[in-house]
């Protein structure tokens, strides 16, 4: 009687594979709730606008577009939450496409954080960049 051996090609989740899943997570639900507060507080824009803006037909047009303005921001912002929980899910799970996501956006982040110059987003993104592009560890869980 032979035995048949399931060898199961293991990959071992690295520490700070999960830790970046886990702010994707967070930053996924904080940027929801962001959008979801635009959407509820859109309808108080209006009144503030209202009693800030003169009687001119100009300030009822500035009063439609900032409420039409954060509806939009809104949606956005939700949509930006769902994909930021899908790049994490996909982390967390040692999907290939969500390590390239991150390297591009942490790309994208460099480069707008060279205007303002923020050196501690550059080196955020940079340190990013460096463990899923370059860090054989995590690398392999990919694979």
């Amino acid at each position: 009687m032979t035995k048949k051996v399931n060898k199961k090609v293991s990959k071992e989740r690295h520490w700070g594979i999960t830790v970046l899943g886990i702010l994707g997570y967070i930053g996924a639900a904080v940027t929801f709730l962001a959008g979801l507060a635009m959407l509820i507080f859109s309808a108080y824009v209006k009144d503030v606008l209202d009693s800030i803006a003169t009687t001119t037909e100009i300030s009822s047009m500035i009063t439609a577009l900032g409420t039409v303005g954060f509806i939009i921001l809104g949606i956005i912002f939700i949509g930006l939450a769902i994909l930021d929980y899908f790049i994490a899910k996909g982390l967390l799970n040692g999907k290939n496409w969500a390590r390239i996501i991150m390297i591009v956006f942490a790309a994208l982040g460099i480069l707008g954080s060279i205007r303002p110059f923020s050196i501690i987003n550059l080196i955020i993104d940079g340190i990013i960049i460096w463990y899923l592009g370059f860090y054989k560890p995590a690398i392999n869980y990919f694979k």
